[in-house]
Protein backbone atom coordinates (compact mmCIF):
# COMPACT_ATOMS: atom_id res chain seq x y z
CA UNK A 1 0.00 0.00 0.00
CA UNK A 2 1.36 3.36 -1.27
CA UNK A 3 0.97 6.96 -0.37
CA UNK A 4 -1.29 7.64 -2.66
CA UNK A 5 -3.69 4.63 -1.59
CA UNK A 6 -3.84 6.14 1.86
CA UNK A 7 -5.02 9.29 0.96
CA UNK A 8 -7.55 7.50 -0.90
CA UNK A 9 -8.45 5.61 2.03
CA UNK A 10 -8.61 8.88 3.99
CA UNK A 11 -11.02 10.83 2.04
CA UNK A 12 -13.18 7.37 1.98
CA UNK A 13 -13.05 7.61 5.39
CA UNK A 14 -13.92 10.95 6.20
CA UNK A 15 -17.05 11.03 4.29
CA UNK A 16 -19.07 10.69 7.19
CA UNK A 17 -17.88 12.71 9.32
CA UNK A 18 -18.00 15.67 6.09
CA UNK A 19 -21.70 14.22 6.30
CA UNK A 20 -21.94 15.20 10.33
CA UNK A 21 -20.23 18.36 10.15
CA UNK A 22 -23.14 19.38 7.15
CA UNK A 23 -25.87 18.11 9.68
CA UNK A 24 -24.14 19.63 12.73
CA UNK A 25 -24.29 23.07 11.25
CA UNK A 26 -27.76 22.77 10.48
CA UNK A 27 -29.33 21.31 13.15
CA UNK A 28 -27.33 23.24 15.68
CA UNK A 29 -26.77 26.67 13.66
CA UNK A 30 -25.07 29.32 14.95
CA UNK A 31 -22.22 27.56 16.59
CA UNK A 32 -19.64 29.20 18.62
CA UNK A 33 -16.27 29.36 16.91
CA UNK A 34 -14.71 27.03 19.20
CA UNK A 35 -17.61 24.23 18.75
CA UNK A 36 -16.89 24.64 14.93
CA UNK A 37 -13.56 24.02 15.09
CA UNK A 38 -13.88 21.54 17.48
CA UNK A 39 -15.03 19.23 14.66
CA UNK A 40 -12.49 19.09 12.29
CA UNK A 41 -9.97 18.52 14.98
CA UNK A 42 -11.69 16.12 16.85
CA UNK A 43 -12.68 13.91 13.76
CA UNK A 44 -9.19 13.92 12.36
CA UNK A 45 -7.80 12.86 16.09
CA UNK A 46 -10.03 10.13 15.94
CA UNK A 47 -9.68 9.26 12.08
CA UNK A 48 -5.84 8.80 12.71
CA UNK A 49 -6.09 6.97 15.88
CA UNK A 50 -8.38 3.99 15.51
CA UNK A 51 -6.71 3.04 12.42
CA UNK A 52 -3.85 2.54 14.81
CA UNK A 53 -5.71 1.01 17.54
CA UNK A 54 -6.84 -1.39 14.71
CA UNK A 55 -2.76 -2.20 13.29
CA UNK A 56 -2.10 -3.42 16.58
CA UNK A 57 -4.91 -5.40 17.05
CA UNK A 58 -4.36 -6.78 14.08
CA UNK A 59 -6.79 -10.16 12.72
CA UNK A 60 -7.48 -10.86 16.73
CA UNK A 61 -10.63 -9.14 16.63
CA UNK A 62 -11.36 -8.40 12.76
CA UNK A 63 -14.54 -11.01 12.30
CA UNK A 64 -16.24 -9.50 15.22
CA UNK A 65 -15.41 -5.49 13.89
CA UNK A 66 -16.95 -6.66 10.29
CA UNK A 67 -19.84 -8.14 11.83
CA UNK A 68 -20.69 -5.46 14.50
CA UNK A 69 -19.36 -2.17 12.75
CA UNK A 70 -22.39 -1.32 10.61
CA UNK A 71 -25.27 -1.93 13.43
CA UNK A 72 -23.03 -0.05 15.74
CA UNK A 73 -22.86 3.08 13.73
CA UNK A 74 -26.47 2.97 12.71
CA UNK A 75 -27.77 3.12 15.91
CA UNK A 76 -25.77 5.95 17.15
CA UNK A 77 -26.63 7.96 13.82
CA UNK A 78 -30.21 6.97 14.35
CA UNK A 79 -30.44 7.97 18.23
CA UNK A 80 -28.69 11.22 17.15
CA UNK A 81 -31.28 11.83 14.70
CA UNK A 82 -34.15 10.68 16.92
CA UNK A 83 -32.95 13.29 19.64
CA UNK A 84 -32.76 16.67 17.00
CA UNK A 85 -36.36 15.48 15.83
CA UNK A 86 -37.46 15.07 19.62
CA UNK A 87 -36.03 18.45 20.36
CA UNK A 88 -37.62 19.92 17.27
CA UNK A 89 -41.11 18.74 18.68
CA UNK A 90 -40.04 20.17 22.07
CA UNK A 91 -39.40 23.71 20.71
CA UNK A 92 -42.93 23.60 18.23
CA UNK A 93 -44.76 22.35 21.20
CA UNK A 94 -43.51 25.35 23.53
CA UNK A 95 -44.03 27.62 20.46
CA UNK A 96 -48.04 26.62 20.48
CA UNK A 97 -48.06 26.94 24.45
CA UNK A 98 -48.54 30.81 23.72
CA UNK A 99 -45.01 31.62 24.23
CA UNK A 100 -44.57 33.34 21.07
CA UNK A 101 -43.05 36.41 22.35
CA UNK A 102 -40.41 34.98 24.44
CA UNK A 103 -39.33 32.81 21.65
CA UNK A 104 -38.97 35.24 18.86
CA UNK A 105 -36.66 36.90 21.37
CA UNK A 106 -35.02 33.81 22.66
CA UNK A 107 -34.80 31.79 19.50
CA UNK A 108 -30.99 30.46 19.42
CA UNK A 109 -32.09 29.30 23.06
CA UNK A 110 -34.11 26.98 21.98
CA UNK A 111 -32.56 25.20 19.59
CA UNK A 112 -31.01 21.63 20.18
CA UNK A 113 -27.58 22.64 22.05
CA UNK A 114 -24.28 21.43 20.16
CA UNK A 115 -22.51 19.49 23.30
CA UNK A 116 -18.83 17.65 23.25
CA UNK A 117 -20.66 15.09 24.39
CA UNK A 118 -22.58 15.06 20.92
CA UNK A 119 -19.37 15.42 19.33
CA UNK A 120 -17.75 12.64 21.18
CA UNK A 121 -20.15 10.26 20.06
CA UNK A 122 -20.38 11.03 16.88
CA UNK A 123 -16.80 10.53 16.16
CA UNK A 124 -16.56 7.77 17.65
CA UNK A 125 -19.23 6.74 15.06
CA UNK A 126 -17.46 7.83 12.19
CA UNK A 127 -14.38 6.12 13.41
CA UNK A 128 -15.47 2.63 13.70
CA UNK A 129 -14.77 1.84 9.99
CA UNK A 130 -11.13 2.90 10.31
CA UNK A 131 -10.98 1.18 13.22
CA UNK A 132 -11.34 -2.25 10.96
CA UNK A 133 -9.42 -0.06 8.16
CA UNK A 134 -6.42 -0.26 10.61
CA UNK A 135 -5.60 -3.89 9.96
CA UNK A 136 -5.03 -3.72 6.63
CA UNK A 137 -2.62 -0.90 7.24
CA UNK A 138 0.22 -4.03 7.67
CA UNK A 139 0.47 -3.78 3.57
CA UNK A 140 2.01 -0.29 3.64
CA UNK A 141 5.35 0.33 2.06
CA UNK A 142 6.15 3.07 4.35
CA UNK A 143 5.61 3.36 8.00
CA UNK A 144 1.94 3.46 10.15
CA UNK A 145 2.57 6.38 12.12
CA UNK A 146 2.94 8.58 8.29
CA UNK A 147 -0.41 6.48 7.02
CA UNK A 148 -2.70 7.89 10.49
CA UNK A 149 -0.81 11.04 9.86
CA UNK A 150 -2.04 11.68 6.50
CA UNK A 151 -5.61 9.71 7.11
CA UNK A 152 -5.67 12.37 9.67
CA UNK A 153 -4.84 15.16 7.72
CA UNK A 154 -7.12 14.76 5.02
CA UNK A 155 -10.11 14.20 7.23
CA UNK A 156 -8.96 17.57 9.53
CA UNK A 157 -9.15 19.09 5.66
CA UNK A 158 -12.22 17.78 4.33
CA UNK A 159 -14.02 18.43 7.67
CA UNK A 160 -12.90 22.13 7.48
CA UNK A 161 -14.70 22.78 3.81
CA UNK A 162 -17.71 21.21 4.95
CA UNK A 163 -17.82 23.31 7.82
CA UNK A 164 -17.27 26.30 5.24
CA UNK A 165 -20.28 25.21 2.77
CA UNK A 166 -22.75 23.49 6.38
CA UNK A 167 -22.77 27.26 7.37
CA UNK A 168 -24.03 28.50 4.55
CA UNK A 169 -26.52 25.39 4.18
CA UNK A 170 -27.48 26.39 7.76
CA UNK A 171 -28.78 29.62 6.47
CA UNK A 172 -29.52 28.53 3.42
CA UNK A 173 -32.47 26.41 4.82
CA UNK A 174 -33.38 28.77 7.56
CA UNK A 175 -36.04 27.26 10.01
CA UNK A 176 -36.00 23.90 8.34
CA UNK A 177 -32.05 23.99 8.82
CA UNK A 178 -32.77 21.02 11.87
CA UNK A 179 -34.53 19.28 9.85
CA UNK A 180 -32.41 19.02 7.45
CA UNK A 181 -29.50 17.98 9.99
CA UNK A 182 -32.12 14.87 11.05
CA UNK A 183 -32.28 13.53 7.51
CA UNK A 184 -28.54 13.43 6.93
CA UNK A 185 -28.36 11.66 10.51
CA UNK A 186 -30.72 9.10 9.19
CA UNK A 187 -29.31 8.83 6.10
CA UNK A 188 -26.11 7.55 7.34
CA UNK A 189 -28.16 5.50 9.91
CA UNK A 190 -29.29 3.66 6.48
CA UNK A 191 -26.11 3.64 4.48
CA UNK A 192 -24.22 1.87 7.77
CA UNK A 193 -27.37 -0.94 7.70
CA UNK A 194 -27.55 -1.25 4.07
CA UNK A 195 -23.35 -1.50 3.94
CA UNK A 196 -23.86 -4.53 5.88
CA UNK A 197 -25.74 -7.01 3.60
CA UNK A 198 -23.86 -5.67 0.59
Amino acid sequence: MNVLEVIFIGVALSMDACALTFSNCTAYSPLSRKKEWAMPVLFAVFQAVMPLIGFYLGSLFMGYLETATGYVTAAIFLILAIKIIVDIIKENKEKSNGDKGKQNCDNSARKPEFTVGILFIQAIATSIDALAIGVTLNTLTFSVFWAVLIIGAVTFLLVTLSLIFGKSLGKLFGKYAQWVGAIILIALSVKSLVGIFI
